[in-house]
């Protein structure tokens, strides 16, 4: 409940503009302002006296406002409140709200985990860590190495410049002087990004998700000794388990972790003390910053931090250009007793190429493993994901649909995000589908397999058709096997149909079609996301490889890397598998993924 609220000017160097939220009231009242503001704010703070949390609203507008005191009503607080202060420089007058323009980028950031990977990793049955012990072993993990065309960029592989993304999205260029870092778009109703004012200009740290923390974790035997280990980090960073290694396939929750240790850790150290990224973000930045020559404020802003938190250490690409700076910031970091924190998809073991070539021992502190979780366990959570999407399903549709399959949870969190953007494409048109018939919209469980292999007349279809460019925002990429050029056009001319067939007239301008070889193993997702970038795509279709060829025999694995590269791209992907392209499920999921 919300006992008190107030506006207040609090106008920055860059933006006088700038009004504070103060806040009396407990956290999952917190989570539901940032989620009803959504990219109208910052993430929220702790602070004391009078308020216990505070957020910033970059330009306070009176529709903003009016949301603001429709929420606070409805979560406890009377309306007669004191009515917000304005600042000096605020004029009176009433501007009516902008047009607020849709992007693509509607939902928070997930992992998308393949259906099948490694055998889970088996952790040594040891007791939970105790924090006032320093840790004498480590867990033991298999000898399993990762698929080669997931192994790190380093000097002397094909490593490739950064190009920053120019699409309409969230770009990860510097703005202008006179622009407003804190006014920059973000993606509404999701990801948070820090108010830091220390931060660099470029797209380098890790959104946050509001609701991704300890209180929303749920614990169990799949998880108890990460749990332990993460909430002793937070009590005493840099004492104890350091670096911390959180290891494990794909929906085990390593993303649920990173956010739940940022959040405790801001809450106890200051969030300007903690510095969030991922591989591929850091890699970039980096990059970008020898280029632009801005590298000394991210060494001052990386010498401030008091923790460092990287998720998907094992997508770090080294060049000769980052490297040096990457290493000096993780060494000095230890020397120090500055605490961090990384995240793999790959055991310990499978990190010794990446160890070398950043010369940093990823692997001296503590390790331990994520599993998936029990039936039941899993049920819990899933429910837990339905009730705050406000997606409604019976007990045998969540069993035979996601919980008798097994479907790793970034997987599922992707599929329910498209089912709600389903539902606000379709609902005008009429009376809404259930639930339960947009997921099989999506997913297509009962259609009748046609196969995977076109005949000319389908082929034929497909002659004289062209994407629209009359629509500039959409701008799609097109990657296919090689070989696979006219599967690759049909897939977006039934694309085209099945947005028509919908009602959702969804239009496009394709900005390249680029072939991919489905045995080169190497590096084939990197090159993905570089040369999307390059090319200012904001999504991505990519057509899966022939299951006879090297990456078709691992295309879970090659799905997740190649997806996860495009999001830290900010570039919306999608995925089709070649044996897939006559089912309509495949390409209203298409729209759904990108829109």
């Amino acid at each position: 409940m919300i006992t008190k609220w107030d506006i207040a000017p609090a106008p920055g160097e860059k933006n006088p503009a700038r009004h504070k939220l103060l806040i009396k009231g407990e956290m999952n009242d917190i989570f539901l302002v940032i989620k009803k503001l959504g990219g109208l704010c910052s993430r929220p703070e702790k602070t004391t006296g009078e308020f216990n949390f505070v957020i910033y609203l970059p330009k306070l507008e009176p529709d903003t406002v009016i949301k603001i005191k429709t929420l606070a009503e409805e979560l406890g607080v009377p309306a007669s409140v004191t009515p917000p202060r304005r600042a000096v420089s605020e004029p009176e007058p009433f501007e009516p709200p902008r047009q607020k323009i849709k992007t693509s980028f509607d939902e928070p950031p997930v992992t998308e985990p393949p259906a099948a990977y490694h055998q889970p990793v088996q952790a040594v049955q040891a007791p939970a860590p105790d924090p006032q012990q320093v840790p004498e072993a480590r867990l033991n993990e298999p000898e399993a190495a990762p698929p080669s065309f997931d192994k790190p960029m380093s000097d002397s592989g094909r490593g490739m410049p950064f190009v920053p993304s120019g699409s309409s999205r969230i770009k990860a260029e510097a703005p202008k002087p006179e622009e407003n870092h804190e006014e920059a778009v973000r993606p509404p109703e999701a990801a948070v990004p820090s108010a830091s004012t220390r931060r660099p200009k470029w797209s380098v740290e890790l959104p946050l998700v509001p609701t991704y923390t300890f209180q929303t974790l749920v614990s169990g035997s799949h998880n108890r000794f990460a749990h332990a280990a993460a909430m002793a980090v937070v009590e005493n960073p840099g004492i104890m388990y350091n670096p911390l290694l959180i290891f494990g396939v794909p929906g085990t929750g390593k993303t649920h972790f990173i956010h739940s240790i940022s959040y405790g850790l801001s809450a106890s150290i200051g969030q300007n003390n903690i510095y969030v990224t991922d591989g591929i973000k850091l890699s970039k930045g980096v990059e970008l910053a020898v280029k632009d020559g801005t590298i000394a404020r991210m060494d001052e802003v990386m010498s401030n931090a008091r923790a460092l938190i990287i998720d998907d250490i094992h997508l770090l690409m080294l060049t000769a250009a980052n490297k040096k700076h990457i290493s000096k910031w993780l060494n000095d970091f230890m020397a120090k007793n500055k605490q961090i924190v990384i995240t793999s998809v790959f055991p310990p073991k499978s990190l010794g190429g990446l160890e070398e070539a950043a010369g940093f021992q990823f692997t001296q502190g503590w390790m331990v493993d994520l599993k998936s979780p029990a039936p039941q366990t899993y049920k819990v959570i899933l429910s837990q994901l339905l009730g705050g999407m406000d997606v409604k399903l019976s007990e045998d549709e969540i069993g035979n649909i996601f919980a008798g399959k097994g479907i790793p949870f970034g997987e599922a969190i992707r599929t329910l995000q498209g089912v709600k953007k389903l539902e606000k494409f379709i609902s005008p048109l009429g009376q809404p589908p259930s639930h339960a018939d947009l997921l099989e919209m999506l997913l297509g469980l009962k259609e009748q397999a046609a196969g995977g292999v076109l005949n000319e007349a389908e082929f034929g279809q497909v002659s004289g058709w062209k994407p629209s460019s009359e629509n500039p925002w959409f701008k799609w990429g097109m990657f296919y096997p090689k070989g696979m050029k006219r599967e690759a056009q049909y897939v977006l001319y039934k694309t085209h149909e099945r947005s028509v067939e919908l009602g959702l007239k969804i239009e496009w301008q394709q900005v390249f079609m680029e072939e991919y070889s489905p045995d080169e193993i190497y590096g084939t997702p990197f090159k993905m996301g570089v040369f999307a970038s390059d090319n200012n795509a904001n999504g991505v279709i990519v057509l899966g490889p022939h299951p006879t060829s090297a990456l078709g025999a691992q295309e879970s694995e090659f799905r997740h890397i190649t997806m996860k590269i495009l999001e830290s791209l900010l570039i919306k992907g999608a995925w089709v598998q070649s044996g897939r392209i006559k089912s309509p499920a495949a390409y209203a999921k298409i729209l759904m993924d990108l829109s």
